[in-house]
């Protein structure tokens, strides 16, 4: 078997810091620890947690009253942050600092009186926690086809936000979708997908170029 390794790969920096806190949370808190949901999207690391005593659930219902619960990196919306208010419960926030900049990213473009419309993938953690900044003044689009169904008041006043882990290519065609039909839609000064995303998806590329004699893998082989 030969393996190759693409540069740069890993954990971006928002994982890696999101790992972190629940590392030392539990150095530094009574057990249990909770987690709302996947700290992050790897088996590995919450089959890891796990066995340290993390206890991973899906709401803060769940978490008896009074005790800490973490976060994940993919954000929350902000009516679990009230939920867990009104529980008295010790709260760790570990949302990647690039989600936080979307979340801050809505309320700035509603203020100033656009249509925003969110690139991603309908129940992905990340993307509840976007639209639930504010509920029902988000419209989410998830392929081409959703663009004609897009309502929007000012076609002069349209921003694109993007979940931060969707791949470049997938965003590109939907976002010439979206500005065939409304050529002034705009996006932030800096891109919403994470740059350590980013970076990963070209070094596979990159090594996929390179190794154009190697045969792929199928559905059922992976």
């Amino acid at each position: 078997m030969k393996v190759l390794l693409v540069s740069p790969r890993g954990f971006c920096a928002g994982v890696r810091r999101a790992i972190d806190i629940v590392d030392q949370a539990l150095e530094r808190f009574p057990a249990p620890i909770y987690v709302r949901k996947e700290i992050v999207h790897n088996k590995h690391v919450v089959e890891d947690f796990k066995k340290r005593g993390v206890i991973f659930i899906d709401e803060v219902a769940e978490v008896p009253e009074g005790a800490t619960v973490i976060f994940s990196a993919h954000g929350i919306a902000p009516t679990v942050r009230e939920m867990a208010r009104d529980k008295s419960l010790k709260t760790i926030d570990a949302t990647c600092p690039l989600v936080t900049k979307v979340h801050l990213e809505v309320h700035r473009f509603l203020r100033e009186g656009f249509t925003l419309l969110l690139i991603g993938h309908r129940n992905h953690d990340e993307v509840v926690g976007t639209m639930g900044e504010a509920p029902g003044k988000i419209q989410l689009v998830e392929r081409d086809a959703d663009v004609d169904n897009l309502v929007v008041p000012d076609p002069e006043r349209v921003m694109v936000l993007t979940q931060t882990t969707l791949s470049v290519d997938e965003t590109k065609g939907i976002l010439a979708a979206i500005r065939r039909r409304f050529p002034s839609a705009q996006t932030p000064a800096k891109d919403d997908i994470c740059y350590a995303t980013q970076n990963r998806q070209e070094a596979v590329r990159a090594l996929a170029v390179s190794y154009t004699h190697l045969t792929l893998p199928t559905n059922r082989e992976v």
